[in-house]
């Protein structure tokens, strides 16, 4: 996250993997921790991880959620070879309403199936992304949704990507 990300978001997605019993890591942009970052909305979060120590083989997904915060992050050097590397490993990957445009910076849209936030729709497009106006969808390892109306339908679908897959006998 960085400053100014969707409070909504963020908060809701933690308390539903925490709720799910998963570990979860927050992190920030920077080599070292701010303290606490503050949301669009007032809130505010105290990362646990700095984005600089987070080796993509150490992490199962990354989630990045919407707001004011985007903006940064589609600037972020190490934010985005951290999506890259995580897409080359085929772990998954969510957005959350605009962040959808940080995966486009970083390169993982172009002829994907997605959705966003509306406004974001001909930037998406112009990445060479399909975007569909459906509050969630999954192509491949990318998980994208609208909004936070669909937090939890979202945490699923990552949940299911992440399961081994069955064996037949």
């Amino acid at each position: 996250m960085a400053p100014g990300f969707d409070d909504g978001q963020v908060i809701r997605t933690i308390e539903i993997l925490r709720d799910m019993k998963a570990e979860v890591m927050v992190s920030s942009q920077g080599e070292v921790l701010p303290g606490p970052v503050a949301g669009m909305r007032g809130a505010l979060l105290n990362p646990n991880v700095q984005l600089s120590r987070l080796p993509a083989a150490s992490l199962d997904a990354v989630i990045i959620a919407g707001g004011n915060s985007t903006a940064a992050l589609q600037s972020d050097t190490m934010a985005l070879t951290l999506l890259m590397e995580l897409q080359a490993a085929g772990k998954p990957i969510g957005a959350v309403g605009s962040g959808a445009m940080v995966l486009a910076s970083a390169g993982l849209v172009n002829g994907m199936r997605v959705t966003g936030e509306f406004r974001t729709k001909r930037a998406l497009e112009h990445h060479g992304a399909f975007f569909l106006g459906q509050g969630l969808v999954v192509d491949h390892n990318i998980v994208t949704s609208q909004s936070e109306q669909n937090l939890l339908h979202f945490i699923e679908a990552i949940a299911f990507l992440l399961e081994p897959a069955p064996t037949l006998r």
